[in-house]
Formats: C-alpha cells, sequence, structure tokens
C-alpha cells in the first residue's frame, strides 16, 4: 500500500516552503514508482506518477523565481550598504558627482535601449 504524501503547490511564498514541498513530490515520485515496479494496477499508479511530477515542476519553477527574487533583494541590499560605507569616507562633493556620473550612465544606456 502507498503511503499518502500530500504536496502542496498553493502555498509556496518562500524558498524553505518550496523545497519541503520539493521533498515531498521526491518521496511521492519514489513511492509511485517502486509501487510501478510491484504493481498489477499501473494504471492508477501512472496517472499519480503524471500527477506528482506536474507538482514538481509547479514547485522547480516558483523556488527559481523565488531564488531570483532573493538575489535581486541581496544586490540591492548589497548596493545599500555599499553606499552608506563610501559616504563615510568620501567627501559630500566627490560623492555627489559619482553619483551624477551613475545616473547619467543610466540614462544613456535606457535610451540606448529604447525602441
Amino acid at each position: 500500500m502507498m503511503k499518502k504524501i500530500f504536496i502542496d503547490t498553493e502555498n509556496l511564498g518562500d524558498i524553505s516552503t518550496c523545497l519541503e514541498q520539493l521533498v515531498n513530490a521526491e518521496q511521492a515520485q519514489l513511492s509511485i514508482e517502486q509501487q510501478l515496479d510491484q504493481s498489477t494496477r499501473r494504471g492508477k499508479a501512472e496517472t499519480a506518477l503524471r500527477a506528482v511530477k506536474a507538482k514538481r515542476r509547479i514547485i522547480t519553477a516558483r523556488l527559481a523565481v523565488l531564488r531570483q527574487q532573493e538575489k535581486v533583494r541581496n544586490m540591492h541590499n548589497h548596493d545599500r550598504y555599499l553606499i552608506a560605507e563610501l559616504r563615510k569616507i568620501v567627501t559630500p562633493s566627490s560623492f555627489e558627482r559619482c553619483a551624477r556620473l551613475a545616473t547619467e550612465k543610466m540614462e544613456n544606456t535606457a535610451s540606448q535601449h529604447e525602441f
């Protein structure tokens, strides 16, 4: 008898939850594959396996999005901390000049990418 494993793809709000559900999906898939090897009721097991694989794809996709969002947040935090530290050691006029040059470069880059 296959142990029922619940895979929740509705509440994938953070990386930890995604990883937990990915483990559940892996366990369910292994259980179903084992049952396929030993079972005469292949149809039901094959249907269950397709469902588990679909849920794994949903979880994996959500996990990729969450990891990318975390990476962007970390980059923004790094930039914010870097700016705060630079403000402590660079003269105000030098900092403003650097900020102005950076803004100009961003505007130039943005205008080059417009269609």
